[in-house]
């Protein structure tokens, strides 16, 4: 894959609406765009967003929001690149963002990683945790976590 110009910026508190398009591209392309597929990006309001901008323009995002689970704190969700945007390093940056977010605000993350995704979490230190599971329309997941000192008991 050819290498795309420009540098690529993680910014956070960005606002969900500025994200949506790039969530739906990189996550449901098969849906078209919707007031109901963008309202779940909302109905947390403690969620925070992050996106990753190459010369201003959204090109991935990554969501944390507080939903305790599998001895976690926080939940990472809605997590993607654009396709002509992957392999590129992108996608590490988002997560690593979210680990820092995550060490700054003292939590710990977990998240249903599809199969595409799992070897991102893994080279950032995540563990996986029970078994894949289906999504029906999405695919295999897997649920996975991290805390900053780890959390293997």
């Amino acid at each position: 894959m050819a290498e795309v110009a420009g540098v690529v910026t993680i910014r956070w508190d960005v606002l969900p609406t500025e994200l949506s398009e790039v969530r739906r591209l990189s996550l449901y392309p098969f849906k078209p765009a919707s007031k109901n597929l963008d309202a779940e990006m909302t109905a947390n309001p403690a969620t925070i967003f992050a996106g990753a901008f190459r010369e201003n323009q959204p090109i991935g995002c990554i969501a944390v929001l507080p939903e305790p689970n599998h001895g976690c704190t926080a939940r990472i969700r809605w997590f993607g690149v654009l396709e002509n945007e992957r392999g590129q390093g992108v996608g590490t940056q988002l997560v690593a963002a979210a680990q820092k977010h995550a060490t700054d605000s003292d939590q710990t993350l977990w998240a249903d990683v599809r199969m595409k995704a799992i070897p991102i979490y893994e080279r950032l230190g995540f563990e996986p945790l029970g078994d894949f599971f289906e999504l029906p329309e999405i695919g295999l997941h897997r649920v996975m976590r991290w805390g900053p000192t780890g959390l293997r008991s």
